[in-house]
């Protein structure tokens, strides 16, 4: 039940009259072209300008508009009597003015977006009215008085308060807090509408999501065409390269695609609060988009590392073709980039980083990866990449693990990372998709090559509540050991167990791990979750089911680490040797486990492994400090 502030009840007494009065077709136009508009007026302590949405509905585009100035251009499924959940756009700068919302048809090609139901032109009025009419200003908006305990939430994994959330965006340290943005629909459950959300935490754990950062430029004679806020990256200028101080502060600058304009800077004095626009947009323009940047200090210069969907180049026979490659730009300034080299092989989203070796004092490596997680590790010289291990890859799951990016300027020189949990979706729920945990990134030399090993950052222990532990059991062919949990709290568990003649299987809740103690690893997820149909969310594949990999330990330990909540479930095998990202919907086994399964086939043999430690540990919510 939604209940409606005294503010709320006389707008909507004169909805209809305002509705009706502001409509305002275009009289030598087709009516699937008209404009409807609606005034109103934000009193004060509103903050919130709440829209219904219902994505079973008509798909329109809405314009915000204070004086005739676009604040805000979104498509929408713009509910027409009963809302799935409402979303918002933020208004506490605007108390005591009048804003304009406008609904009109959506446009043919939107990239991404479908018509649920499609109407016939002469009904797209009397719809559109309904929707409108229903758009209000207050200081809450409905849900907010659950917000972050939905009965689908994920509690130690990030998501949007509303909307669909995918690749972390400008991930950095800066004065004191951890900013994460993101790709963020905030006005619907599918992708689209592309800005950049904006998260803060100051331990890496408790997230506080702030007003959206960065919006898609609305001007077309800017941008000749439409616009969204794509991926980027963001650094701090405290050489002042860029001449961008200003009474002392040196502003969080964000680099980012503007698809309907090129690489732009957008420039923040508070905190990354909000940004203004370099007036001197864009400083790159290309085929491709994502760029991260860094500061490259045996260089005194600027590093950016951009994915080029078509750059030109010119055979020995003088035709000119386009190439897909990882390209490596370098600049003084921040603002004029020079092209330097390029790897092939890359799709989007990448990152470039120096890491130590581990084990090796004093030795370290570069990495390349994109989207996909696929890397490669050589050496850079601040122009070019030398590659001494090709293409490797340490996310073995179905395609679930995308985008991540780490953290500009560490405070502590760790490499923190976080990867979007692409495809894992959140039916009936106001929001969808999730951050995955931020994990801290380690190169280890092993028998197969260098290996990029992530295992979840140390602060997870801030999350920690009750706690059990198996030590040290014998565990023989036909047995098991386990742990009774709470099926529907987060987990994070550890086991570790000392190898011996018997495979080693871990069940989560239901999902079984398995080691054959010899060469190969495989994952065994409920049956109900098999048969499930997989539907992609957005303009993505779908993912594949996770098939066995050839794994050798090369210890006497073998360790497993899993992080389970809602419907997500990351596990890191030996420190991040394996690690994989998977869905884990439906019902749960309130139980942990380990087993050695009955005797081999054909032979009466009794095999045995030794279970170091099983530790189960609930965890609290990140929600709540």
């Amino acid at each position: 039940m939604i209940l409606f502030t005294r503010s709320r009840l006389l707008d909507v007494i004169g909805s209809i009259f305002l509705c009706l009065f502001f409509y305002s077709p275009a009289s030598s136009q087709d009516i699937s072209e008209d404009i409807l508009k609606r005034e109103i007026k934000v009193r004060k302590g509103q903050t919130y300008l709440n829209f219904p949405v219902n994505n079973s509905d008509r798909l329109v585009r809405a314009t915000i508009k204070l004086k005739g100035t676009p604040l805000d251009r979104f498509t929408i499924n713009l509910a027409e009597k009963d809302p799935s959940f409402w979303v918002f756009f933020d208004v506490s700068s605007y108390q005591g003015k009048t804003l304009t919302v406008e609904i009109q048809n959506v446009p043919q090609g939107i990239s991404g977006q479908s018509q649920p139901n499609p109407i016939k032109p002469a009904e797209t009025a009397l719809i559109s009215i309904k929707g409108l009419n229903m758009i209000f200003a207050d200081s809450m908006f409905p849900g907010q008085d659950s917000l972050y305990m939905e009965r689908d939430r994920p509690q130690v994994h990030f998501s949007a308060s509303r909307g669909w959330v995918n690749d972390p965006n400008g991930l950095i340290f800066y004065n004191g807090e951890y900013h994460m943005f993101f790709q963020h629909n905030p006005y619907g459950w599918q992708w689209g509408n592309m800005h950049w959300g904006h998260a803060v935490s100051k331990n890496l754990i408790h997230w506080q999501q702030l007003n959206e950062a960065i919006f898609p430029v609305i001007d077309e004679s800017i941008t000749g065409r439409g616009d969204a806020a794509f991926s980027g990256s963001a650094v701090v200028d405290p050489l002042n390269t860029a001449g961008f101080r200003r009474n002392g502060i040196d502003p969080l600058i964000a680099i980012y695609t503007s698809t309907g304009r090129g690489e732009c800077l957008k420039i923040s004095y508070d905190n990354g609060r909000t940004f203004e626009d370099y007036e001197g947009n864009p400083v790159l323009v290309h085929n491709g988009r994502d760029p991260k940047v860094f500061w490259y200090e045996p260089d005194k210069n600027w590093v950016m590392v951009v994915w080029n969907s078509g750059l030109p180049k010119k055979l020995s026979t003088g035709v000119e073709v386009s190439i897909r490659q990882h390209s490596i730009y370098t600049s003084p300034d921040l603002k004029n980039w020079t092209y330097q080299s390029g790897v092939s092989g890359f799709f989007e989203c990448p990152e470039l980083f120096k890491i130590p070796l581990e084990g090796e004092p004093g030795v370290s490596k570069w990495v390349m990866y994109d989207a996909y997680g696929r890397y490669i590790v050589g050496d850079f010289d601040g122009k070019r990449f030398t590659i001494e291990q090709h293409f490797t890859k340490y996310e073995h799951g179905g395609g679930y693990f995308y985008a991540s990016q780490i953290f500009n300027n560490s405070p502590d020189g760790r490499i923190i990372q976080v990867g979007w949990g692409r495809n894992i979706t959140h039916p009936g729920m106001p929001f969808n998709q999730a951050e995955l945990f931020p994990s801290e990134l380690r190169l280890r030399k092993t028998k197969t090559g260098y290996r990029l090993c992530p295992t979840p950052i140390p602060e997870i222990r801030i999350l920690y509540k009750n706690s059990m532990e198996i030590k040290d059991k014998i565990l023989q062919s036909g047995e098991s050991i386990g742990l009774p949990v709470d099926a529907e709290v987060p987990l994070h568990i550890i086991a570790e167990f000392e190898r011996g003649d018997a495979p080693i299987t871990l069940n989560i809740l239901g999902y079984e791990l398995r080691h054959d103690n010899e060469w190969m690893f495989a994952t065994n997820p409920p049956l109900e979750q098999l048969e499930k149909s997989v539907k992609p969310a957005g303009p993505f594949p779908p993912p594949t089911p996770n098939a066995p990999v050839i794994y050798v330990p090369e210890s006497d330990i073998f360790k497993i680490e899993a992080i389970v909540d809602k419907n997500i479930l990351e596990f890191y095998v030996n420190d991040g040797e394996l690690y994989y990202v998977t869905e884990f919907s439906g019902k749960k086994a309130p139980r942990i486990e380990t087993s050695i399964s009955g005797s081999s086939v054909g032979r009466n043999v009794n095999r045995k492994l030794v279970v170091r430690k099983l530790e189960v540990h609930e965890l609290k919510s990140i929600w709540k400090d």
